[in-house]
C-alpha cells in the first residue's frame, strides 16, 4: 500500500462477493457494473506532504449536512455553525470562510497553518472528503516535480508565477 494520508485512501466495503438475494457477485447488479468495482486504482499523491493547496481554493462549498457535521464536532447548533463558518458566495448557498496565509494569499479558515493540514479533519466537508476524485493529484505531481527540482522537500510550489 503507498503511503498516504487518510484523506487520500478510501478502499470500498468488504462483501461477501454476492448482492442481497439474488445470488450475483456484488460487481455487478442486472448485468451492468456497480460503481467502484473496477480495478483498484493506487493512490499516486499524499496530502501529509503537501502545503495544503486545495485548501486554497476560493470555493469550498458546503451542504446542509458538512454544517451540521461541524455544528456537532464543536458542539454548537447548526445554525450557529453555518453563521460563523460559511458565508454564500460564488453561486453556492455556503462556502467555507477564509482566512489570510502567508502561501497562498488566502485559505480554509480551519487550515492549521503551523501543520499544514486541515484542523477539523473528523468533521471535514463531503467535498474534501472525495477531492481530488480520482488516483492522481494535479498538484501533488507538481509539487513533487519542484521539489525535486529544487532539491528541497519542503518548498511550497505556486501556480501563480
Amino acid at each position: 500500500m503507498p503511503d498516504v494520508h487518510p484523506a487520500t485512501f478510501n478502499p470500498r466495503g468488504k462483501t461477501n462477493g454476492k448482492s442481497p438475494g439474488n445470488g450475483k457477485h456484488a460487481k455487478e447488479r442486472n448485468g451492468h457494473a456497480l460503481p467502484g468495482s473496477g480495478p483498484k486504482q493506487s493512490v499516486q499523491y499524499n496530502c501529509a506532504k503537501c502545503p495544503g493547496y486545495c485548501c486554497s481554493y476560493p470555493v469550498i462549498s458546503l451542504t446542509k449536512f458538512d454544517v451540521e457535521r461541524l455544528a456537532r464536532h464543536f458542539g454548537i447548533t447548526p445554525e450557529v455553525a453555518e453563521k460563523r463558518f460559511t458565508k454564500a458566495a460564488h453561486g453556492h448557498k455556503r462556502i467555507f470562510r477564509r482566512k489570510k496565509d502567508e502561501h497562498y494569499g488566502m485559505i480554509c479558515r480551519f487550515f492549521d497553518q503551523e501543520k499544514r493540514s486541515c484542523g477539523v479533519y473528523p468533521a471535514r466537508p463531503g467535498v474534501c472528503r472525495s477531492f481530488p476524485g480520482a488516483g492522481r493529484c494535479g498538484y501533488y505531481d507538481f509539487l513533487s516535480f519542484e521539489r525535486r527540482a529544487q532539491n528541497d522537500p519542503e518548498f511550497v510550489a505556486l501556480t501563480d508565477h
